[in-house]
Formats: structure tokens, C-alpha cells, sequence
């Protein structure tokens, strides 16, 4: 079976434990996985070679899958806690295939975003990797539905500008949530379902940060810069005059500070520096 038949939708949920009603395409993705580990765990016994139990753990619903041309910004905004409540958005994954009788169709809620990554190459277009984790799963009774894309909206190189003098040959970014899944023992109003699935999704300290990439023949990077005092940055996209009205995307990065600036001189190919970096926020608008 051809991954034309896959299907992959988001929905914003009200609330923990209720899952979203109305769904929205991802936009252009590649990729989509659904994994559930059992949680299974072998105990052993001194007098055997074997394991003499299988005991079930925790269990959780891991989702992942790559934007291989980012169209809109509103679905990687939700990787950013809310400045009202501080916390990352509920969210509602549906997810599968549908060719004739060959049907899977599930629904997964209580997800949150745990990692992006956004990153753009001289001559290709703005992409992302996202993973999420989440709680229930269950099957769908109907079709997830029908994939919807924007007209000329794929980001791209060309598009692309920032806030500095000096060129660059490519930029990353990337926020790592540190979701935690915790369960508990279960006082007498706590109910679960699944039964095994954890009670509690908790956020961890973010870890903002990405790479910015010169090429050293196009800008005299000084390889000192990793001593400068933070900064912030904007990147601003703009989608192909073609279409009418142009969108706008502005990725800010806040309090930058570069890791170290590493020169880097192959035999072949091009002598860059690469400047990875660290954040203290950021903001993706449009």
C-alpha cells in the first residue's frame, strides 16, 4: 500500500480527557508514525535462566512525523507554553490509512509537543520534525478524512531573510519541551483510561537553542563571537509574490548566544562556520 493513503490531522482539545471536535490538516508531511510500547518488563528469580513473569508498566502513545514544506505556522505554534496558563496546549491526533476495505483509523488525545525542529538550506525549503506524546488511543468508527494543502505556500530559501549583515548557508532551531509522563497509585476519585496509561504529563525546563551556518567566503565570521552578550534575532518569511495576499512568517529568537563558532575546512566543498546557540525564548507569528 502507497503512503497516499495515509491520513494525519490535529484538533485542538477544550480540556485534559476530552478529545478535540474540529480537526485541521498538518499541511505537507511525510512520515506519520503511531507507536504504543506495552510498557512490558522481564523479572527474573535466582533459580532460572528465564524470565519467570512478564510484568506491564506504564504505557503512553508516541506520535511523530516530518513537515516537509511548513505552509502555516499555527500548528508549531502549540510547541510554545501558553503566556496565560505557562502550559503546553491539550492537543487531538488522528491518524491512518484508507484504501477500500483497508482501513486504520485512530484517534489519539491528551497530546502535547514534546520536541520541533525547524530548519532551512540555501536552495531547499523551511521543513520540520515534530514528536508528541500522548494518552489515549482508541479506533476511529469513520474515515480521519481528506488531506487539504495551500496554494504556493511552501516556504522556501529565497524567502527567507534575517536581521543580520552576514549571509547565511543554513539555520536550525529547535525547542525541547522535556515532557515527563508520570504515574500514580491511585487515590479513590483517580480513574484511568487505558488503565496503565500515565496520570500525569508534566513539562520540564525548555531547551531552546539550534545553529546558525556561514559559508566563510561570503561573511568574515569572527570566531570570537561565541564571547558576544545576547542578542535577539528575527527570521521573516514571505511566501512567492505569485500569490495574493503574500503571507508573512517571523520566527524570533530571543537572548541568542552562541555555544562556540566552529570552522570547519574539507578537502572538498565549502569552508564554513558553524555557530550553535542557545535562546531564552522565541516566537513563531503569522
Amino acid at each position: 500500500m502507497k503512503g497516499a493513503y495515509g491520513r494525519c490531522f490535529y484538533g485542538v482539545q477544550g480540556a485534559f480527557g476530552i478529545p478535540a471536535v474540529g480537526y485541521s490538516a498538518l499541511g505537507i508531511i511525510d512520515r506519520p508514525h503511531l507507536n504504543v510500547p506495552s510498557g512490558i518488563e522481564p523479572l527474573y528469580s535466582v533459580g532460572d535462566w528465564d524470565p519467570v513473569e512478564l510484568s506491564e508498566g506504564m504505557t503512553l502513545a508516541e506520535v511523530g512525523f516530518s513537515i516537509t514544506a511548513v505552509e502555516d505556522p499555527h500548528f508549531l505554534q502549540y510547541a510554545k507554553r501558553s503566556a496565560v496558563t505557562g502550559e503546553l496546549q491539550w492537543l487531538t491526533i488522528k491518524i491512518g490509512y484508507h484504501k477500500g476495505a483497508d482501513v486504520y483509523r485512530a484517534i489519539v488525545q491528551d497530546c502535547k509537543i514534546g520536541d520541533i525542529t525547524m530548519r532551512c538550506d540555501a536552495g531547499g525549503r523551511l521543513n520540520a520534525d515534530v514528536t508528541l506524546i500522548g494518552g489515549k488511543v482508541a479506533q476511529l468508527a469513520a474515515d480521519p478524512g481528506d488531506m487539504s494543502f495551500f496554494s504556493s505556500r511552501a516556504y522556501r530559501w529565497f524567502e527567507m531573510t534575517w536581521d543580520e549583515t552576514r549571509d547565511l548557508r543554513a539555520f536550525e532551531f529547535h525547542c525541547r519541551n522535556g515532557l515527563d509522563p508520570i504515574p500514580v497509585i491511585a487515590g479513590t476519585v483517580t480513574t484511568r483510561d487505558p488503565e496503565r496509561v500515565w496520570d500525569f504529563l508534566e513539562e520540564g525546563a525548555s531547551e531552546i537553542g539550534g545553529e546558525l551556518t556561514y559559508l566563510k567566503a561570503a561573511a568574515d565570521v569572527d570566531l570570537q563571537d561565541c564571547l558576544l552578550t545576547g542578542a535577539d534575532h528575527v527570521m521573516t518569511f514571505t511566501s512567492c509574490s505569485d500569490v495574493s495576499p503574500a503571507q508573512v512568517m517571523t520566527l524570533t529568537l530571543n537572548g541568542l548566544k552562541a555555544q562556540n563558532a566552529d570552522l570547519q575546512i574539507p578537502a572538498r566543498g565549502d569552508i564554513i562556520v558553524a555557530v550553535p546557540y542557545l535562546l531564552t525564548d522565541w516566537t513563531l507569528a503569522g
